[in-house]
């Protein structure tokens, strides 16, 4: 408690010291088994080759009755893991009886003005088997499972740090084809999960339907004489964990009125006004290299802008464009697809 009052205390001064320009948000829910999670602490982490799991940077929360939250942070790149607390306690290492989430999509970019979501898919931490003692070996064994059952034809990765995101090739990637198993290892500290994807594979991102988990007592020491007993409990990766709850896929492109071309790195601005003044509804990240946005809207009334910068009226050089029409979402299987024109401000 007194972590997140610090926390919730820091960025309302970064505010007031003119730092809000440089922030963004996140926001999302957290659930368990498909059902909101209340009272759930988001422990946020700035990107780095190793972080202390131990020592979030930020805390936030706890989530509200129906499992959302939403927070601001400076722009930059963020681990991120849901935490909720079977007893109150001050260390923020999972205890069996916690309920736990290390976000697959991590690392989540922030830009100054925009929005992230970020869904939770909670498992809840239970005791597990014994380390195995041998004369001389060391590594790990265990089982992967989803729902408590084995999950068939799924992958093991094993990496020595953060650096990468634990994307790429791993320290080791060991097959499994029918959710156990056991891994030799020289001695040291290494980071443990499990992926199986819809669309087969041993590399790619993490995508909607994937199976996916970092193992909760992540990082492990294994030792000398010692087998180390590890049962990582998948979920299923949810896009936003929006799904059901109002929200539409809103995506589009940004293109050079004059030259046809997509533009990179503009945001895309949705008001509830038609002059588009003020502070807008929903900010977009940036557009990709390929012009591309993508966001997820409730149902409403919405006046588009793309534009390079927030706050104020354009500038001199500046990209700027908007829709001449209003876009109108209806529900959450509403799905829009938009093209903004935008120029160079003279």
């Amino acid at each position: 408690m007194v972590k997140t009052v610090l926390t919730t205390l820091l960025v309302l001064m970064m505010f007031s010291f003119g730092y809000a320009e440089k922030m963004g948000t996140i926001k999302g829910r957290a659930a368990y088994r498909g059902e909101v999670f209340q009272g759930t602490e988001i422990l946020v982490y700035h990107d780095a080759v190793d972080i202390d799991l131990t020592k979030p940077d930020y805390v936030f929360g706890p989530t509200k009755i129906d499992g959302t939250y939403e927070f601001v942070v400076p722009e930059g790149k963020y681990y991120l893991v849901a935490l909720k607390k079977h007893k109150e306690r001050k260390d923020y290492i999972p205890q069996i009886g916690d309920f736990y989430c290390f976000y697959s999509g991590a690392p989540v970019e922030v830009v100054a003005g925009g929005i992230s979501y970020v869904g939770f898919n909670l498992i809840k931490v239970k005791s597990t088997g014994k380390d195995r003692i041998t004369k001389s070996e060391s590594g790990i064994y265990g089982k992967v499972l989803f729902e408590e059952k084995p999950l068939q034809k799924c992958y093991i990765y094993i990496y020595k740090d953060f650096k990468g995101g634990f994307r790429g090739p791993a320290f080791i990637t060991y097959p499994s084809v029918d959710g156990t198993f056991k891994i030799s290892l020289p001695i040291g500290k290494y980071y443990v999960m499990a992926r199986k994807r819809q669309k087969g594979g041993m590399y790619g991102p993490v995508e909607e339907g994937d199976y996916f988990n970092f193992f909760y007592g992540n990082p492990l020491v294994v030792k000398k004489g010692t087998y180390k007993y590890v049962e990582i409990e998948t979920v299923k990766r949810l896009s936003q964990l929006e799904e059901g709850t109002g929200f539409a896929q809103v995506k589009g492109i940004v293109v050079d009125s004059a030259k046809n071309k997509p533009v990179s790195g503009l945001f895309v601005l949705f008001y509830q006004n038609k002059n588009m003044q003020g502070k807008p509804l929903y900010i977009s990240g940036r557009t990709s290299s390929t012009g591309e946005f993508s966001i997820k809207l409730p149902k409403g009334v919405y006046y588009v802008t793309a534009r390079e910068s927030i706050g104020g009226p354009p500038v001199s050089n500046e990209w700027y464009g908007k829709l001449a029409e209003e876009v109108v979402v209806k529900d959450e299987s509403d799905q829009k697809n938009l093209k903004i024109m935008v120029e160079k401000i003279k």
